[in-house]
């Protein structure tokens, strides 16, 4: 008789589903694998040509912006939320889910965010989009709950808690007592609101042309890099040095849009949970947060404290990873658990 042969523990893990979180964000595109720290991002955006068949997508596709001929156009695969263009949204995600395919030989499980704001027919189509992907199986989670726990913080644990989360297209707010939402509020206001009146403001104030990407790189930047711009009697290139001040005061409509909202809903909450929000803070988290003095302004303007991560915009796919990784955990914990005796016999 042969003698069994026993496979080694890295060939184990290709035998076994890979569980990952997976964020359909209007910016971008994030996977983060369970159990690691290792996370894949690749920009949402896609080029069409002419006869709209897709040209590039991701990184390439975002540094051709403001270069593309006349007939062709830069799409988002999704906008406020929705899926504005599902055939570039499916080549994103499956770009991102190779690379799990590779390591496995069977389709890995997703733990997404669960949508918001959708019309039955557009939440049929999101359904039929996710089952177009190679998944074995995916589930949901609240988005707030799942921003909270990415940013360190146990939800659960807090009897009030108010996060809001600041988009490319709109800015969420949502109220949470005990991990479970009490209110919430969405408008369409975002980061790319942010990043246009800016530009507008040193096209008018310094006489330059400034591109949309370099505007989103300052403003990634927290204010502290160097602007460039070209001039428009000379055309030649310039380096610009923008205070804080400055950019504050350009995007003051927009931020006082999303602080009247801010306000509205915290007068919506109850004296009690308006008192727990106090102690707690506001969580802050979204690409838009990371502009530059933007955590002061409304602390200032709120009376609350905010509570700014270290990465704001990889909250929510840090959260997902870390809901599913606890999880897998307890289903463990479970299965190794011996049966206990119901009725135990008398000697």
């Amino acid at each position: 008789m042969a003698p069994i042969r026993y496979l080694p523990v890295s060939w184990a893990r290709f035998w076994r589903p890979q569980t990952v979180a997976l964020d359909l964000g209007t910016d971008a595109f994030r996977l983060a694998y369970v159990g690691s720290r290792s996370l894949l991002e690749v920009p949402a955006r896609a080029v069409l040509d002419a006869r709209a068949r897709i040209a590039a997508l991701g990184k390439r596709a975002q540094h051709m912006e403001e270069r593309l001929p006349e007939e062709w156009r830069l799409v988002q695969p999704v906008e406020v939320g929705h899926l504005s263009h599902p055939k570039s949204a499916q080549h994103l995600a499956r770009l991102l889910l190779r690379q799990v395919q590779r390591r496995r030989l069977f389709k890995p499980h997703a733990r997404l965010a669960e949508p918001s704001g959708m019309t039955p027919m557009e939440r049929t189509v999101f359904h039929g989009f996710l089952r177009e992907l190679p998944l074995r199986e995916y589930s949901f989670e609240e988005p707030a709950f799942a921003q909270a726990v990415g940013a360190g913080l146990s939800p659960r644990t807090l009897p009030g808690l108010m996060v809001v989360d600041i988009g490319a297209q709109r800015t969420a707010a949502t109220v949470l007592s005990y991990g479970r939402p009490v209110l919430a509020q969405q408008w369409t206001v975002g980061g790319h609101d942010f990043t246009t009146a800016l530009r507008g403001a040193v096209e008018d104030a310094h006489r330059v042309r400034v591109a949309r990407s370099a505007v989103e790189e300052w403003k990634r930047a927290g204010g502290d890099a160097h602007l460039m711009g070209q001039e428009r009697l000379t055309g030649r290139l310039t380096t610009l040095e923008l205070q804080s001040s400055f950019a504050l005061g350009a995007m003051a409509s927009t931020i006082g849009a999303v602080l009247e909202h801010l306000t509205g809903l915290f007068t919506r909450c109850s004296p009690a949970l308006r008192m727990d929000i106090q102690r707690q803070g506001v969580l802050l988290v979204g690409g838009g947060a990371l502009l530059a003095c933007l955590r002061e302004r409304l602390q200032a303007d709120l009376g609350l404290q905010v509570v700014l991560p270290e990465q704001p915009a990889r909250c929510l796919v840090r959260g997902l990873a870390r809901l599913a990784r606890a999880d897998a955990a307890r289903e463990a914990a479970a299965a190794e658990e011996p049966p206990a005796d119901v009725f135990p016999l008398e000697a």
